[in-house]
C-alpha cells in the first residue's frame, strides 16, 4: 500500500495479510465478519504484546548484571532465555528453533581456519605485505587502516560477518604489531569492517531475506551498497584516526545533519514567506504582476 491506512478503499476479492492476535481467528471467522475466508499462515506467531514489559525488564537485568561483572554474558543470557520460557514469552520449541547451527558451525570453522593462518604464517605474511603497500604508497597509517577495512568487507560480502572478523582478525593483529598500531584501534576497524555487508545479497541474513521476495538483483546491492561502503569506509577510517578525539567526528556528523535540515526548513519557510506576501499583495501590484507577465 502506497497511501495512509485510513484513505484506502478495499474492495471484494481484495487479500489482506494482517498481524493479529489470537482471537481474531475466532471472532472473524463467522458469516457476519465481512470475511469471505480466514485462514492462519503457517508458522506465524501473533504478537504477545501483554508480555512486552516483561520481556523489556529480563533483557535489562541480563545486560545490568553482565555490565556489573556479577556472571560471564553466555550465564546471563542463558538465565534470561529460561526466565522469559518460563513467563511464556518463548516456547520451548522457539527456543529451539532459534539456534541457527549453521552460524555455529561456520563461525567454528572459522576460528579454526583462523588459527590455522597464524600457524602456517600465512597471517605474518599478508600482514607484512598490506604494511608494505601502506609504505610503498606513501599513505602511512592510513593506508594500512583501509587496507585492512577493505580486505575485511570484502570477505563479509561473502561469507557472514562473524567468519570475516575470525577469518580478519589474526591478519589484522600481526599488520598492527607490524606498523606499530594499537591491537584495540584495529579491532574496532575489523568490528566495523565486518559488519558492512551492504555490496551482496549473501553478506547477512537481512540481505537474502528481501533478496527474492523484493524482487531485487545482485546490481541493486552495488548500486546502493558501494555509496554506503565508501561513506561508512570514510567515517570508521575517520574515527580510529581520531582515536580519543572520537567526539569530534559525532560533532562533526550531527553537525552537517543539523545544516542540512536546518537549510531545508528555512528553504521552505521563505517560500512559504514568499507565497503568504504575494497572496497579500495590494490589487494594483498583482494587477502590475499580470501586465509584466503578459508583455514577456
Amino acid at each position: 500500500m502506497h497511501a495512509r491506512i485510513g484513505d484506502v478503499i478495499l474492495h471484494p476479492g481484495d487479500v489482506l495479510l494482517l498481524d493479529a492476535g489470537p482471537d481474531f481467528h475466532r471472532e472473524a471467522g463467522h458469516s457476519g465478519s465481512g470475511f469471505a475466508l480466514v485462514s492462519v499462515l503457517e508458522d506465524s506467531a501473533p504478537p504477545r504484546l501483554r508480555l512486552l514489559a516483561p520481556v523489556l525488564v529480563i533483557a535489562v537485568a541480563m545486560i545490568a548484571v553482565y555490565t556489573a561483572g556479577v556472571t560471564e554474558l553466555l550465564v546471563a543470557a542463558v538465565f534470561a532465555a529460561a526466565i522469559m520460557i518460563a513467563c511464556g514469552a518463548l516456547s520451548e520449541q522457539e527456543a529451539r528453533d532459534a539456534i541457527k547451527w549453521d552460524v555455529i558451525v561456520t563461525i567454528a570453522a572459522a576460528f579454526g581456519m583462523s588459527k590455522a593462518l597464524q600457524n602456517s604464517g600465512v597471517a605474518g605474511i599478508v600482514a607484512k605485505r598490506l604494511v608494505r603497500l601502506a609504505e610503498i604508497s606513501g599513505t602511512g597509517r592510513v593506508g594500512l587502516l583501509v587496507a585492512v577495512y577493505v580486505a575485511t568487507f570484502v570477505i563479509s560480502n561473502v561469507v557472514t560477518n562473524n567468519a570475516a572478523a575470525a577469518l580478519m582478525f589474526p591478519i589484522a593483529a600481526e599488520a598492527a604489531e607490524e606498523a606499530g598500531e594499537t591491537l584495540r584501534a584495529i579491532s574496532f576497524l575489523v568490528m566495523l569492517a565486518a559488519s558492512a555487508s551492504f555490496m551482496s545479497p549473501f553478506g547477512y541474513q537481512t540481505n537474502l531475506m528481501v533478496y527474492g521476495p523484493g524482487g531485487y538483483v545482485f546490481a541493486d546491492f552495488l548500486r546502493f551498497g558501494v555509496p554506503m561502503q565508501a561513506v561508512q569506509m570514510i567515517v570508521s577510517v575517520g574515527v580510529v584516526l581520531l582515536g580519543d578525539l572520537w567526539w569530534v567526528g559525532w560533532v562533526a556528523g550531527f553537525g552537517a545533519i543539523a545544516c542540512i535540515y536546518g537549510g531545508r526548513a528555512a528553504a521552505a519557510a521563505l517560500a512559504a514567506r514568499a507565497e503568504t506576501a504575494k497572496m497579500s499583495a495590494p490589487p494594483l501590484v498583482k494587477m502590475l504582476d499580470g501586465i509584466k507577465e503578459e508583455d514577456e
